[in-house]
């Protein structure tokens, strides 16, 4: 009777007492233990349901200690893709609706030397199940089996399947009366902000966070009808002819036009036509690249990433040196590709053709490590569109490219406006030896972070030009005043060339941090707007926006004043840990900066070229001004 008594008065004070929140237990240690990585309980709405009644059952779920549970949409960083977070349910004879998850959060960890950012859950987390109760279903008890799959990660990561499989049961009874479960107290709170996996994923597209952890795929461009998405590519073929990476191939073309003055006009027509082909033949070559690139991985082409691939900035660099060599005069046989002597007019017809296509396609080459906003926007969307439509937008922007050269061989008679070939035309050609020897010291310049040596190396050869011109360009028997308008210009070129390119390089007035992706993330939910330069050592573009905004004491004051985050994202080599965000994210290409506003808002986006005030305003509209 004594012990009645007790267990009575234990059984009272229990019932009054405050409920509190279930405990899992300590994860089991020691010799023999099996490790485990996940703890789970089920707790049901109700102990007693029902015929046709709905009811919940919780599933409290914790990983072990500084482990963390990826969410139904863990996203991808780095590269890196955990498996999915899923519920598997065993109902027997009722019915289980669709899991229901919690809100993740972006979570910021290092595994295996690599820093990742991954939506996860930390610490403890529940999950629910809607169970509907069939009209037809026995009475008596009914045990549900809840399986939590996915994978869990510390130092290491696990998969909830095989011997580190995790089971929750709990059992219900279905009577002719329902009884609510004490215990769902402790964990019914987040049952109202609860979600499914695929609602999940609509709002980490909607708040910038999705496949990517906290910061989305998203593109530089818009949502643009067939025509406006043709017509960018159109535009943007156009201005490519006067982007800074292709000036040293003008003056070549411009040379050879001369030279074609001498042909008949049919020959005019035809090599004009020629060198039209060979810029639209690149770009042919690039849709051709893309649909494969499609087709096999179902990724996309980027703009400007074979200047990834340090050989190939070193065998065009040496290409401009041969080309260089062959202007000087220092050979006069082609080199390989048949594109070195544009300047020659010999040789058979079918050849001059062949050098006159080549040379268009080396200025289409060249044109590539230059970007802007209108090439970016139309680049992007020819990705996103089907593979005819978006093969057709990238064959477009060499067709606007190559349009200026061949109008002009509709009009002949322009030719006849440019002075009469003689000594000049030597001189010239020459020069554009010494203009091409710089565009090969700017591309080794790109193999290494230390760029001082290039301008250095950049300076002797502007030397060099200033002294064939002092000594080459004037007779020694020339009158003074000849001598003094040519190499009074020679001279002023050499002092102030000296002055720009021998200068040490000075950190920029903004000061840029290394690309930290986690750091990003973590700014952001701190509160902190972040502001991304994204650029490339081989990006002439880039060298601009530097001069317009980074290198401006103003902006630097500005970014300060704002508590502005700003980070330098270099991807000059494919491996560099901005590629994946750049490329395969964005869809964007050097130059891009990037406005991430606080929390998830979406990314503001400035491609190419801008202008202190648009970044002012895209400053302001992060920060809700």
């Amino acid at each position: 009777m004594r012990y009645r008594l007790t267990i009575a008065v234990l059984l009272a004070f229990a019932a009054a007492a405050p409920a509190q929140p279930i405990d899992l237990g300590d994860f089991p240690i020691g010799p023999g233990a099996r490790e485990v990585y996940l703890r789970a309980e089920a707790v049901a709405s109700h102990t007693q349901v029902t015929a046709g009644q709905t009811f919940h059952v919780a599933v409290v779920v914790e990983p072990k200690k500084d482990w963390y549970y990826y969410s139904p949409d863990p996203g991808t960083s780095g590269g890196f893709t955990p498996l999915a977070a899923f519920l598997d349910v065993e109902a027997g004879a009722l019915k289980a609706g669709e899991p229901l998850w919690p809100i993740d959060e972006a979570h910021e960890y290092d595994l295996a030397g690599t820093k990742l950012v991954n939506n996860a859950y930390d610490g403890r987390t529940v999950l629910y199940v809607p169970v509907t109760v069939p009209p037809g279903a026995a009475a008596g008890k009914h045990t549900l089996r809840l399986h939590p799959r996915g994978q869990v990660c510390g130092d290491q990561c696990v998969n909830l399947e095989g011997p580190n499989e995790v089971t929750a049961e709990v059992e219900v009874s279905l009577s002719d009366a329902a009884a609510a479960n004490p215990k769902w107290n402790d964990v019914k709170a987040g049952l109202s902000e609860a979600v499914t996996a695929a609602k999940l994923k609509e709002l980490h597209k909607q708040s910038g966070g999705g496949d990517e952890g906290s910061i989305a795929p998203t593109s530089v461009t818009g949502d643009y009808t067939v025509w406006t998405g043709l017509g960018l590519a159109l535009l943007a073929g156009l201005i490519l002819n006067i982007m800074p990476c292709v000036l040293p191939v003008i003056p070549i073309r411009i040379l050879s036009i001369v030279n074609l003055a001498k042909e008949s006009r049919r020959r005019f027509v035809t090599l004009g036509l020629a060198f039209a082909g060979g810029i639209v033949l690149f770009f042919l070559a690039l849709a051709a690249i893309s649909a494969g690139v499609r087709l096999a991985t179902g990724g996309a082409l980027d703009w400007g990433k074979h200047f990834q691939l340090a050989p190939f900035r070193i065998g065009m660099s040496m290409l401009m040196v041969a080309l260089a060599a062959n202007m000087l005069g220092a050979f006069n046989v082609t080199v390989p590709g048949k594109i070195a002597a544009i300047g020659s007019s010999g040789g058979t017809p079918e050849r001059q053709h062949l050098r006159s296509a080549g040379m268009g396609l080396m200025m289409a080459v060249l044109a590539t490590p230059c970007s802007f906003a209108i090439l970016a926007a139309a680049f992007a969307w020819a990705q996103t569109q089907p593979l005819w439509l978006g093969s057709l937008a990238i064959t477009l922007i060499g067709v606007g490219m190559a349009a200026p050269h061949a109008v002009l061989t509709a009009f002949p008679r322009l030719v006849e406006k440019l002075p009469k070939p003689g000594v000049w035309m030597e001189h010239f050609k020459q020069s554009m030896g010494f203009l091409l020897l710089l565009v090969a010291v700017w591309l080794i310049g790109t193999l290494s972070e230390d760029t001082y040596p290039a301008w250095v190396t950049g300076y002797a050869v502007v030397l060099a030009f200033v002294l064939w011109v002092w000594g080459t360009w004037v007779r020694y028997d020339a009158p003074l005043k000849r001598k003094l308008a040519v190499r009074g210009p020679a001279v002023l070129l050499a002092v102030a060339a000296g002055f720009w390119m021998l200068r040490p390089p000075t950190p920029g007035a903004v000061r840029l941090e290394e690309f930290d992706e986690g750091r990003i993330v973590s700014a952001r939910r701190d509160g902190r707007t972040v502001v991304v330069k994204f650029t490339a050592s081989w990006c002439l573009s880039c060298k601009v926006v530097d001069a317009m905004i980074y290198n401006d004491r103003e902006v630097a004051e500005r970014l300060v004043r704002d508590g502005v985050l700003a980070f330098k994202g270099d991807v000059t080599r494919g491996q560099m840990p901005a590629n994946d965000m750049l490329y395969r994210r964005f869809r964007g290409a050097p130059p891009l900066t990037v406005v991430f506003p606080p929390s998830k808002a979406r990314p503001i986006f400035l491609p190419g070229k801008f202008s202190k005030a648009e970044l002012y305003a895209a400053l302001d509209k992060a920060n809700g001004s």
